[in-house]
């Protein structure tokens, strides 16, 4: 019984002595993971989105221009919603988003929200809370003078934890 009392006694100043050497504890904020964009339609007559993962591909049917003489682009606009996404569906932090052209159609000048986008990143979104819809607006204006056919413009989008 003796030899009980003491095992008792060792393991009780042992479980009171080790927070006294645990130090200060840390929080731990959960792993960093990779971000994921997500495309989701808003309703247009424009143009169709269509999504499939974080692809996503936008037909804008037949575009013509109106023969009017003070006209020297055709314009066409597509809003359309951007979510950033983690994987398991976290929903925590924010992030910064950018686009940029990946394929280049000279035919065509490409905007979101109203800024040119080229084929060096430019900032979409400056802080994103992970998880929401952020909405945009995607420009495209063709000149007259451009030949017609399919435009093979292609932007590549990046969103990056801060």
């Amino acid at each position: 019984m003796r030899e009980h009392s003491r095992t008792l006694t060792a393991l009780l100043c042992l479980c009171l002595a080790l927070p006294l050497h645990a130090g200060r504890r840390r929080a731990v904020a959960p792993p960093a993971a990779s971000l994921a964009i997500e495309f989701v339609e808003v309703p247009s007559a424009d143009a169709t989105l269509a999504t499939s993962g974080s692809d996503a591909w936008i037909d804008l049917n037949t575009v013509s221009h109106l023969d009017h003489p003070n006209e020297r682009t055709t314009r066409v606009r597509k809003r359309f919603g951007v979510r950033i996404v983690r994987p398991g569906g976290l929903v925590w932090g924010t992030a910064v988003v950018t686009a940029r052209l990946a394929v280049l159609d000279p035919r065509a000048i490409v905007r979101i929200d109203g800024k040119p986008i080229g084929t060096a990143a430019v900032v979409v979104s400056t802080r994103v809370a992970v998880g929401t819809l952020a909405i945009h607006t995607l420009q495209i204006d063709v000149p007259t003078s451009a030949s017609a056919g399919p435009l093979t413009a292609s932007l590549a989008w990046e969103a990056v934890a801060q």
